[in-house]
């Protein structure tokens, strides 16, 4: 399916959603249940996994524990995370309304995200934003999200695109893809988004440099 409109790509946790509400509730309650000393499951070490594929902050938080049981662990953390995120889960403020100008001017909008499916899609209805995302690209086993925003922009083939995200990932995964790219120093790591292309600190700040950008 190509579009050959202009593509403005999204990452989920920390970009538009403020994950930290339900998140980092029901990783603690997980550590904890897994042995993980409590004075080791601050909520600063957990922001700090934001972003990265399950495999790598699973071994951040279990190191040296067999597969199984990381995957216990991400099951009990779905758990939690499904129970209170009808009710937790918030947006950025300005969400909406960047998501409306965008599609007002012909742009499409995307999500590309080290996250499942089944997460990416639960989020986006909790936060109410599903109907105005138009393409979601998940986690696939093995590839990095350089690669996976690559299959994005490859199935898509959009005139012009540009990324938008909190981390390195973001930054790296437009560089290698030759797009722009506009860090959020208002997520979960803004040292890693300083080295973005441009740089916002509130989310009303993306709508200019995309449409500059995009439009």
């Amino acid at each position: 399916m190509t579009t050959h409109q202009p593509l403005a790509v999204f990452d989920l946790d920390g970009t538009l959603n403020r994950t930290d509400l339900f998140s980092v509730p029901a990783h603690q309650q997980t550590l904890q249940e897994f042995g993980v000393p409590e004075e080791t499951c601050t909520r600063e070490f957990i922001l700090s996994a934001y972003g990265m594929r399950w495999e790598d902050y699973m071994e951040l938080f279990l190191p040296g524990r067999d597969l199984e049981t990381k995957r216990q662990y991400i099951r009990r953390v779905s758990q939690l995370e499904d129970a209170s995120m009808k009710t937790l889960a918030r947006y950025y403020d300005g969400v909406p309304e960047m998501l409306d100008a965008l599609h007002q001017a012909g742009i499409q909008t995307a999500v590309c995200s080290n996250a499942s499916i089944r997460y990416i899609t639960a989020v986006l209805n909790a936060l109410r934003l599903m109907d105005r995302i138009d393409h979601i690209q998940h986690l696939v086993d093995g590839l990095d999200k350089c690669a996976t925003l690559g299959l994005l922009l490859d199935r898509l083939e959009p005139s012009k695109a540009a990324m938008v995200g909190d981390r390195v990932f973001d930054v790296e995964a437009a560089k290698a893809n030759h797009v722009p790219s506009i860090g959020c120093l208002y997520g979960f790591n803004p040292s890693e988004a300083s080295k973005a292309d441009y740089t916002v600190r509130s989310v009303p700040e993306i709508t200019p440099i995309l449409l500059r950008l995009l439009g």
